[in-house]
Parts: structure tokens; C-alpha cells; sequence
């Protein structure tokens, strides 16, 4: 089954090219900026068996890029599509830049202290003066409860986060998909069916959520 997935998606991303910024003009299609949170000299955490957050950032991050070829609704941009590094206000600048619909990063969680703790949890900006708090919390929540209900995890709820995500002058959330510190959690994050079960989900949330936004306003 692994071998089938990866195949898939090698297949695809050759025939389709991921699409990174290079200067287009934007399409009427809602455009979403998708961030595989560290790369390059920056891994991130690392997990029990020794897996890197970045590459299973990037992983997660692609798959949700190959399931949007075939939505009409929805333009996928990649802030990163291999092991690189970029600056974090450079990550959101490409975001403003494009004058996206959304912004959402793509990360995995450890505690320093305990092989344990594991679950779902998703980042808004810190404080409740920024303009988009309640925009941004509306989808914190939908993402929340889907991804953890869809792939079984532990729902540790939301959480104010004080780096970058604030810097973006859109909707804007930070998934941390799973524990890579957690030996049984890392194992599931490694598992392409996982991480498509977490990117489908996404994606379905950001539909929804972009649709909704669209009929209220």
C-alpha cells in the first residue's frame, strides 16, 4: 500500500509539477499559501526512531498539494516543495504577496520531557486584537475536530502561538499534526495513508471554510 501511494504521488508531482511561486498571476480559484513548517539546516524535531518534523511536514504538505489538482475551487501554493530553508516573515511575505485567501503551516509536535503526550493541536495568533482572531479561531476549531476525529488522535485543542503565523494579513492557522517524540505517534505520522488522511481532511477544511467566508460575504 505504501509503495502505491508513493508511486501516486511521484507520478503526479512529475506529470503536474508542484506549484511554488515564480511570479504567476493568481487564478480566480481561491488561492491557499501552504507552509511544510523548518527544511534545510533547520529539521525541527526529531522523533524517537529518529524521524525529521521537516520531512514529514513536507510530506503532509505535498499530499494536500496532489488532492487540490483536482478540485476546481482551490489553488495550492507551496512555500517550499524540497529540503530548504526560509526565513519565517518570508514564509507569511509570500502569503501577503500574493494577496492569498489563506495561509496555513504544516508541523509536528514534541515534548522534551515525556515519550507520552501525543495528539492534535492547532496554532492561531496570539493575541485577540489581530484583525483575523475570529476568523482564524473559526478554522482552528473546524480543523481541530476533523483531523482529529478522522485519523483517531487525541484532540488537545487550540492554542495561541507567538511566532510568525501573526505576521500574515489573512486567515491563518499552524497545524501540529502529531508527536514525533511520542514512538507510536511517529510511526503513524511516517505512514503515507496517515499523512493522506490528514492532508484530505485539511484540504476538505479549507474548502469549506473558504466557501462559507465566500456565501457571507
Amino acid at each position: 500500500m505504501k509503495t502505491r501511494l508513493f508511486t501516486i504521488a511521484a507520478l503526479l508531482l512529475i506529470v503536474l509539477g508542484t506549484t511554488v511561486w515564480e511570479g504567476e498571476s493568481r487564478s480566480k480559484k481561491f488561492l491557499v499559501v501552504l507552509d511544510a513548517g523548518h527544511g534545510g539546516w533547520d529539521s525541527g524535531a526529531k522523533g524517537y526512531y529518529g524521524t525529521l518534523e521537516k520531512n514529514i511536514n513536507l510530506s503532509i504538505a505535498r499530499w494536500v498539494w496532489i488532492l487540490s489538482q483536482m478540485d476546481p475551487e482551490i489553488e495550492i501554493v507551496l512555500t517550499r516543495d524540497d529540503d530548504r530553508y526560509i526565513e519565517l516573515r518570508d514564509r507569511t511575505g509570500l502569503a501577503n504577496k500574493l494577496n492569498a485567501d489563506l495561509y496555513v503551516s504544516i508541523h509536528s509536535n514534541a515534548h522534551p520531557r515525556s515519550n507520552f503526550t501525543n495528539g492534535v493541536e492547532v496554532l492561531v495568533a496570539d493575541s485577540p486584537d489581530h484583525p483575523m482572531y475570529g476568523q482564524n479561531v473559526t478554522l482552528a476549531k473546524l480543523l481541530q475536530k476533523r483531523i482529529s476525529q478522522k485519523i483517531g488522535a487525541n484532540d488537545r485543542g487550540i492554542h495561541q502561538q507567538m511566532l510568525y503565523i501573526r505576521w500574515a494579513q489573512m486567515p491563518a492557522v499552524l497545524i501540529e499534526s502529531g508527536f514525533v517524540s511520542n514512538p507510536l505517534e511517529e510511526l503513524k505520522l511516517r505512514n503515507p495513508s496517515y499523512q493522506l488522511a490528514i492532508a484530505q481532511t485539511t484540504l476538505d477544511t479549507i474548502r469549506d471554510f473558504l466557501e462559507k467566508n465566500r456565501r457571507a460575504n
